[in-house]
């Protein structure tokens, strides 16, 4: 062993419930957010909006505005920089809002369209010199409802097409499937309008440097962000340079390209000087998308023991007529969660004159799994089945409509799982049977999944002459843990102790890295992080085993492993020499290694057709939720008292930030099942709701003691790691769990979110009497 042995330290391994490596900055109020950033010479920008949803603006008088002390120029669509529309294109590299250059024309397609952009040597004065234009529009009557609008196919859903359907042999429709099954339901649930409103808002800084543009923004996207902005302001790619070390989460909205940017960029060019722009929460609900409303009609036929027949999802959601987002609601949940002979869905979008909405975390999903998780209860119920035994006997080993078989699936472990520790077991079945005083209580369960995904990736890995390392990936932090993970992951491939390791992500000068987005991140780019380690460990091992001086000399560089520092011999751990000693004796101050991995890549090398649709298993997330809420038996007020989850996610890289995230998703779905509604005026177009007292999100009073299992196995059939997704699959499923508890508490079935007192009023033919029974 060398005079330098390994660093003694206690090996950290994935899957540890390790603290974050950046928690202390956060909690301590030292990590640096786009806000936080002051500049030399920077100046402020603030948006003008239309007030009005449809028509023309015919005059826009600008003159108080521009005399206002501390002003330094107002831009409208007569004096605006020049800009470049890009194209949305996830494959190429940048996902882009709306198809609409910011003040591009006099036309105004929705309310809080940008009319003006107001520049000022602070924000007080921005936001007075906004608050002095004058607009005056020639009005006309917006499309803001489903009833005036006229529903349309969209071009795809989730890339397929908007109408799909799986037959049994002999079956001509699967609507004579589900008219001759014994068992039917009918039925319509909607969800709201809900919007995003991250911690954090949305934010930019913008700095030009020779030519080149510096730009710090709260990002799910570093390189999309990147090609945006080069695609948008006409330079190349290599100019721009993002910067996004934290954020105050992000939920979706931030993981497109918004008009904002461009804006705020160009203004920094045409004058020369640091532009900074903060996004007033009223602005919010305008500019960065929301998740659509959903309508979703489900018709479930069944055998008198309980086995699906039929499965019929027809979804509508609201669309933009500036551009077309879709809720696949239909699509993400009725092909994947059951055993069924016959699925038919489909899905229409009723266009609104109203801002496009975005992807909102599970986006499809959540809705989709709300609406057939409340018509699989009412089919219990209609069965006089229990739920879990309804859900058990249509369970699926086989995706529905591929056929393939299902890469490490143990719902089932999920069911039992949850069940146990919720002790589902003593629930009684009628509804109203279960209460404490003047509360009722009422015990649901539902079905959580999500896909799993995977997308390009690269990583840099470099070892230093002073037995330290650095990893490198443009790779971004929602808030999610991702700073922790990388670091958990390249300690536990280097064999070095956290502290000798520097993360770098957060800057698109690294290597690139996908969106945060579709729970991808993770299974995405912990495998490359692993990759590029090994690489840079086998050249550190190939200069040692070259070396007579190496206690190495003449070894495989295969057969070596780190540990503290140090390379040594698999088969003798004597035969060892530290990092700094190989580099020394090289005369090298450090190895490094570039590494890229690309899913579709592997894919092809497998055999496999089409790279981007799995052939030889389906790879889905599953999860079990159980809940119970009490119901004030006069006022209808209702409290989520307890909340059990399990889910099979493959291998958690680190149990605490993974349990973390399944609270968040869920604490999301408390919101949309009781709370979350953004209003719109139907006559006018405008949102009522603008800020947060009006929009109301779950604070901690409204939150239970979450209690989340884990089950199953890694998925390495997935990828090396074993690891799927865990940021979306909490906000399925939940919300129709409440729903379902709900109805078991009170007799009254809600089909329509948020689940508020008066709807829970109306849905009670008369009120039920004080409950005899509690559950013991």
């Amino acid at each position: 062993m060398s005079a330098d042995g390994p660093i003694p330290f206690a090996p950290v391994r994935l899957g540890e419930p390790i603290n974050r490596i950046d928690g202390r900055l956060k909690v301590t109020g030292s990590a640096d957010y786009t806000s936080d950033y002051r500049l030399p010479g920077m100046v402020w920008g603030c948006l003008v909006k239309s007030t009005v949803a449809k028509g023309k603006l015919i005059a826009l008088d600008t003159a108080a505005s521009e005399a206002l002390p501390g002003v330094i120029k107002v831009y409208t669509s007569r004096n605006r920089p020049a800009l470049y529309l890009p194209k949305p294109d996830p494959k190429a590299g940048q996902m882009v809002s709306e198809p609409l250059l910011p003040l591009s024309d006099d036309a105004i397609h929705y309310y809080g369209q940008d009319i003006a952009f107001v520049i000022a040597e602070t924000y007080e004065q921005a936001r007075e010199g906004a608050l002095l234009v004058r607009a005056t529009y020639a009005e006309e009557k917006p499309t803001a409802s489903r009833e005036a609008s006229v529903p349309q196919p969209p071009k795809e859903v989730n890339g397929a097409k908007p109408h799909l359907e799986r037959k049994d042999k002999g079956v001509s429709a699967v609507e004579d499937a589900w008219r001759q099954s014994p068992v039917r339901i009918d039925t319509t649930y909607q969800t709201a309008f809900v919007h995003h409103h991250p911690m954090e808002p949305h934010a930019v800084v913008a700095r030009w440097e020779e030519g080149r543009l510096l730009f710090y923004t709260p990002t799910q996207w570093m390189y999309g962000t990147r090609n945006f902005l080069s695609n948008g302001l006409g330079i190349p790619k290599e100019r721009v340079r993002v910067l996004s070390h934290y954020l105050g989460g992000g939920f979706g909205c931030k993981g497109s390209s918004w008009m904002y940017m461009l804006l705020t960029a160009a203004a920094a060019r045409d004058l020369k000087r640091p532009v900074k722009f903060v996004m007033e929460r009223e602005n919010m609900f305008t500019s960065v998308g929301y998740r659509p409303m959903t309508r979703q009609r489900l018709q479930l036929g069944a055998a008198r023991d309980g086995a699906l027949l039929a499965i019929r999802h027809q979804a509508m959601s609201s669309g933009s007529k500036v551009g077309e987002f879709v809720e696949g609601a239909a699509h993400a949940s009725s092909p994947v969660l059951y055993a069924c002979p016959n699925i038919e869905v489909d899905h229409q979008v009723f266009p609104l004159d109203l801002n496009g909405g975005t992807f909102m975390r599970a986006p499809g999903e959540s809705p989709g799994i709300y609406a057939l998780e409340s018509a699989m209860d009412e089919l219990a119920v209609a069965l006089g089945i229990d739920p879990l035994a309804l859900r058990m006997k249509n369970y699926a080993v086989d995706h529905p409509m591929s056929g393939l078989p299902f890469s490490a699936k143990y719902l089932d472990e999920c069911y039992r799982t949850g069940a146990a520790a919720f002790g589902w077991e003593k629930r009684n079945p009628a509804p109203g049977s279960m209460g404490d005083g003047e509360w009722q209580i009422g015990w649901g369960m539902a079905t959580a999944s999500y896909p799993a995904h995977r997308q390009p990736a690269s990583a840099r890995v470099r070892l230093l002459a002073d037995g330290t390392a650095e990893v490198m990936c443009a790779t971004q932090d929602l808030g999610t843990g991702m700073w922790t993970i990388v670091g958990q992951a390249s300690s536990a491939a280097l064999g070095l102790p956290l502290d000798r390791i520097k993360v770098e992500i957060g800057d698109s000068d690294l290597p690139e890295a996908p969106v945060s987005g579709g729970s991808s991140s993770t299974a995405s780019v912990l495998p490359v992080i692993d990759a590029a380690a090994r690489a840079a460990l086998k050249k550190l091992g190939t200069l040692a085993v070259a070396d007579a001086a190496s206690p190495l000399y003449g070894l495989d560089p295969e057969s070596l492993s780190p540990f503290g520092g140090n390379l040594q011999a698999k088969s003798d751990a004597s035969r060892s020499e530290s990092f700094r000693a190989i580099l020394a004796r090289a005369g090298q101050g450090a190895v490094d290694a570039t590494e890229k991995i690309d899913p579709a890549s592997e894919t092809k090398q497998k055999g496999e057709q089409n790279p981007l649709a799995p052939k030889k298993s389906a790879y889905q997330s599953f999860g079990a939720f159980f809940v119970e809420v009490k119901v004030h038996r006069l006022t209808c007020e209702t409290r989520v008292t307890r909340i059990t989850a399990a889910m099979n996610i493959g291998k958690p890289m680190n149990l605490k930030t993974a349990r973390s995230q399944v609270i968040g998703g869920t604490v999301f779905s408390v919101g949309a099942a009781l709370t979350e509604h953004s209003l719109l005026d139907e006559t006018t177009g405008r949102w009522i709701t603008r800020d947060l007292g009006t929009y109301h999100i779950p604070v901690h009073a409204d939150i239970p003691e979450i209690d989340v299992h884990f089950v199953g196995e890694p998925d390495f059939q997935f990828n090396p790691l074993g690891a799927r997704g865990v940021g979306e699959i909490g906000n399925t499923g939940l919300a129709a769990a409440i729903g379902n508890a709900v109805w078991h508490a009170t007799g009254a079935r809600v089909r329509e979110l948020p689940i508020t007192p008066d709807k829970i009023l109306e849905a009670t033919a008369t009120p039920l009497k004080r409950p005899a029974v509690s559950p013991a």
